[in-house]
């Protein structure tokens, strides 16, 4: 791409700049060492308090600030997860001043500094919910995606693989969902680049990551901090000698559960006991297992990550450039995902008063799919779909080498190898996020930042389904997606750090922002190939073809500001406000206004306080914030035409032309969701042990809902701002740190309560969605939207078990009732069941979420584990829908052998040849509850006598798994999952998902 060039010449222009140096200043030079152990630091931040000189110490644990002018100033340390430390220093003209520093481990960073909107903080001044994840922290587990690591290890922060597929994306949620249709993903912003992809970074180059939670911490973000907002820093270089450091590990990929099907033995005698079937089996034992499909769609996946960085500096020249190669197989075969990244960081003092950087990230990934997630009845099946149901009786191939095909004849399911081989579905992407900036002290205390940032996507899909598959309806299909995005935001912002009246400090933000977005891209489709030999590069040759493309611009200008104010450092107060104005909206809401503010008081600085030396630190905080949501698709205010053969003319049938489609709302605008939290943290027993709560109220207003309309208008339905829901919760995390005897322990846990509920609908009462797949169509509109009620309510009838009797089924009033057959329940008792039977049967949204993590370090071993849970949620297992009737021609759970019969009257299967009640009931819906092992790693660091050969600075080996253990009730392959993706509305229905997978890997990190 040609920005890349733009980002590398300007790196190449900051590396060459070279300032003169004033003869009439002095310096600062000193030692930063670990006041346990005496050893260097290096990475140590170092700075004058209300100047410009600021650097890092080296690789020896030193450092030097130039061009001081003679006088007295206060110096400060900082580093993560250690104590800050301040001396007093006088400097001479020409001359060198000392200060040396012993900085102490912090069990929970309280004087951390962290990365806040637009700048930074030390945590002891943060007023809002903040919450932080290291590099040593996303060290710990050798993840695949970044926002792996945030998995159970944040209070209020919901992570779920909806998917297993590699490469697949991930839902995160921040204190639960605020729209119903206007998205509910967070901003992610990396290294000041917004609305980057995590899926794209390399977690190796990640140096933290804070989850900013309440509106006062997001309302700098504005229009898009609704949903919370998450800042990733990457490494940058400390200056001295060039450090080399190299990581990989090698593992393998296996699946964690696979669901209990009948052998080929055990379907035949079902089948021959089934009165409907003609088709019989003279000796069913002579079968035997048969075929096992899951053996034959599944595989052990290897998947390999490796990764060079190199990193060093000057004392006015920091680099660090860091390079990733992952290799990942699927579980399921032919699928996989690679993905390689390059990481370049530079930060150049230009002079005493001038800084400047460039921040470049790049990747490209190719991801190999399967079909999963399309809906049970989907023409052919998805390959999930087809493993279970496929029948064990049935060889892979015939005796003439050709596919099987399904055990009777005109069954609309395809062989599931064949579905694998005759089916491809690749994704290529190049991903380019760059960030150039410069920094200028106008005055002491008054720094002036300009930035530029550039975020390029291009993705191109190519998917091929052979003329062999009922999917393509033996005529081949071909589908091109060419989708390209640019997005370019001019940021410059003045900052200003003030001591004032004594003990009172000032810092004061202003900016403005211009934000230029553009997306366009081309979709073809191409059915009726005369052979399958060119895939998608026959495209010409197809008998049909058509073609769509799209291309939208939009723009953003904002102005912001915040103002924080510490008096004494006890009582800290923040002030916040953007102003966006935004082309997605209509022409009479283009602009809006998002304030906040916040209050903490640090009861421990209190001299009433001095009585309980058992607590540290005490610091209550109360927040009010306004923050905005504009995710939805560009011109949806606008009127709009689409073209097609919608008229009839004499005697024409149609004819092609152009008709309105989308009607106009000149008063659309932005979600916007004010919120309230009031919390408190507290550092116990010598900053042993770390408590953080926070209890929160959020309410969305202007909800954009797509409102039917009536039929004499023309249109069905149009996007408004008329409903509202409110989320409400609590959060609770605790950490604790120490030495036990020779034994370093650290433990941390967090539990998370949210309750949603929807308040208004702009006059209607409720909506469905699908829920299920539309080939389902009397399980379509399962799940429900209702005024007083959570989102992810699941609608349908209560199951009452099993016929017994003709006479009870005679008389239920249920259509299609017989002996053995699913009962429903009549619940108003009108011995009818119909719609008003229907009621709420369950929801996917937990009642709490919880995470424990710890780790043990003795000597040269380290131990790491991850437990996260989840309670209280409920999932819709249509996978058993299709495997359910004992006796069917297609494979059945194994459950199915112990089915009604007179002689054998449970109340849980349905009789020989019955299938299931064709409704949604309440038999399928499972508790979703479960505890996960999500990782667990032990490390041995090699002693510098056995490795000073081939790693001067450091080596570790270790060996890890990642989902090792879940415990659960959930009959399905994966309690974490969801066919619909990242939607709220329709989460926790299960189509037959991607199998979730176990991996243990061995890896090494070496330093040079």
């Amino acid at each position: 791409m040609r920005w890349a060039k733009f980002f590398v010449c300007a790196a190449a222009l900051l590396l060459g700049a070279q300032p003169a140096t004033a003869q009439s200043t002095g310096r600062i030079a000193g030692l930063v060492t670990d006041a346990a152990t005496g050893v260097p630091l290096p990475g140590a931040q170092v700075s004058v308090v209300g100047g410009a000189a600021r650097t890092s110490t080296g690789a020896d644990g030193r450092y030097v600030l130039s061009g001081i002018a003679p006088g007295s100033y206060t110096v400060r340390a900082t580093m993560i997860s250690r104590a800050t430390r301040d001396q007093t220093v006088t400097v001479a003209a020409g001359a060198q001043a000392t200060a040396d520093f012993a900085l102490g481990v912090q069990a929970l960073v309280l004087e951390e500094v962290v990365a806040v909107g637009y700048g930074t903080q030390r945590r002891a001044d943060v007023t809002g919910a903040v919450t932080s994840v290291n590099a040593a922290e996303i060290a710990e587990q050798p993840v695949t995606r970044v926002d792996q690591a945030l998995a159970g290890r944040a209070a209020g922060v919901d992570v779920i693989t909806t998917n297993n597929q590699p490469g697949a994306q991930m839902r995160i949620r921040i204190r639960g969902g605020n729209s119903l249709t206007g998205g509910n993903d967070p901003l992610v912003v990396l290294d000041g680049v917004l609305g980057a992809d995590l899926n794209q970074v390399n977690p190796a180059d990640i140096a933290n990551i804070e989850v900013l939670k309440d509106a006062s911490a997001t309302a700098i973000y504005g229009a898009r901090g609704a949903n919370g907002v998450i800042i990733v820093t990457t490494k940058t270089g400390v200056p001295g000698e060039t450090r080399v450091e190299y990581s990989g590990y090698y593992g393998t990929q296996t699946v964690s559960n696979r669901l209990d099907l009948l052998t080929a033995s055990e379907q035949a005698v079902l089948i021959n006991a089934n009165p409907n079937l003609t088709l019989r089996f003279a000796d069913p034992a002579a079968l035997g297992n048969g075929t096992d499909w899951q053996d034959v769609i599944y595989q052990s996946a290897p998947q390999q990550n490796h990764e060079l960085s190199l990193s060093g500096g000057a004392e006015r020249t920091k680099y660090r450039v860091s390079g990733s190669w992952l290799e990942q197989q699927g579980v399921v075969k032919t699928s996989g995902f690679d993905r390689a990244t390059l990481n370049v960081n530079l930060d150049q003092t230009v002079s005493s008063r001038v800084r400047a950087g460039t921040r470049l990230t790049y990747s490209r990934s190719e991801a190999s799919g399967v079909r999963v997630n399309d809906g049970y009845g989907s023409q052919g099946g998805t390959v999930t779909q087809s493993a279970l149901g496929f029948s064990p009786i049935v060889p892979v191939f015939t005796e003439s080498g050709t596919y099987s095909g399904p055990l009777v004849a005109g069954a609309t399911v395809d062989n599931p190898l064949a579905i694998l081989r005759e089916r491809s579905d690749q994704t290529t992407r190049n991903y380019l996020l760059g960030n150039l900036f410069a920094e200028i002290d106008l005055l002491s205390g008054l720094t002036f930042r300009s930035s530029f940032s550039y975020r390029g996507n291009e993705r191109l899909a190519e998917r091929y389904t052979s003329r062999l598959l009922l999917a393509a309806s033996g005529l081949g299909q071909a589908n091109v997606d060419n989708v390209r995005s640019t997005d370019w935001i001019a940021e410059n912002t003045v900052n200003l750090q003030r001591s004032v009246f004594g003990g009172h400090s000032l810092n004061a933000l202003a900016g403005v922002t211009v934000e230029r977005e553009r997306n366009w891209g081309s979709f073809i489709t191409g059915r009726g190939f005369p052979s399958d030999l060119l895939g998608t590069d026959g495209l010409a040759l197809a008998s049909e073809r058509t073609v769509s493309a799209f291309d939208n611009t939009v723009s953003l200008l904002s102005f912001l500001g915040r103002v924080n104010y510490s008096i004494g450092g006890r009582y800290l107060f923040t002030v916040s406000g953007r102003s966006d104005g935004a082309s997605k909206f209509a022409e009479n809401n283009k602009w809006a206004f998002f304030p906040s503010a916040a209050f903490a008081w640090r009861v421990s600085g209190e001299d009433f306080m001095d009585a309980v030396p058992a607590i540290n630190d005490f610091k209550l905080r109360v927040s009010y914030g306004e923050v905005g949501n504009q995710a939805i698709s560009p011109y949806q205010s606008l009127a709009a035409y689409s073209n097609g053969n919608q008229y009839a003319f004499g005697t024409s049938f149609f004819t092609n032309g152009v008709l309105p489609s989308r009607l106009a709302n000149p008063d659309l605008r932005w979600e916007t969701t004010t919120q309230y939290d009031v919390g408190a943290d507290m550092r116990l027993f010598n900053n042993v042990v770390g408590i953080t709560a926070d209890w929160y109220y959020k309410r969305t207003r202007d909800l954009l809902y797509s409102k039917q309309l009536p039929s004499h208008t023309g249109f069905t339905s149009q996007i408004q701002n008329i409903g509202s829901l409110e989320n409400r919760g609590f959060e609770l995390g605790l950490d604790a740190e120490n030495y036990v005897g020779a034994f370093q322990v650290r433990l941390g846990g967090n539990i998370s309560v949210n309750r949603n509920k929807v308040l208004e609908l702009g006059g209607d009462n409720e909506f469905t969605a699908a829920g299920a797949n539309n080939a389902l169509p009397r399980f379509a509109g399962s799940a429900l939207v209702r005024v007083g009620e959570p989102v992810g309510n699941i609608y349908g009838y209560v199951w009452d078990g099993i016929f017994q009797t003709a006479t009870e089924a005679a008389a239920s009033g249920q259509t299609g009732a017989v002996l053995g057959g699913d009962r429903i329940r009549d619940l108003n008792g009108d011995k009818v069941i119909n719609e008003l039977d229907r009621k709420i049967i369950g929801n996917a949204l937990p009642d709490f979420t919880y995470g424990f993590n710890g780790g043990l370090k003795y000597g040269v071993a380290d131990l790491a584990f991850t437990l996260r849970g989840v309670r209280g949620n409920e999932l819709v297992n249509l996978t058993r829908v299709n495997l359910s009737t004992p006796g069917g021609t297609g494979n059945q759970l194994a459950e199915t052998a112990n089915y009604w019969s007179p002689t054998n009257p449970t109340n849980t299967m349905t009789g020989i040849g019955i299938g299931p009640y064709d409704a949604m009931t309440s038999r399928w819906v499972e508790d979703g509850s479960f505890l996960r092992l999500q990782n667990v790693t032990l490390g041995v660091s090699v002693p510098e006598s056995l490795r000073s050969r081939f790693a001067r600075r450091s080596a570790r080996v270790y060996v890890s798994a990642q989902n090792l253990f879940t415990w659960t009730d959930y009959s399905g392959f994966d309690p974490e999952t969801s066919s619909r993706g990242n939607t709220d509305i329709e989460l926790g229905w299960d189509d037959g998902n991607y199998p979730g997978t176990r991996t243990v890997t061995l890896g090494v990190n070496l330093g040079f």
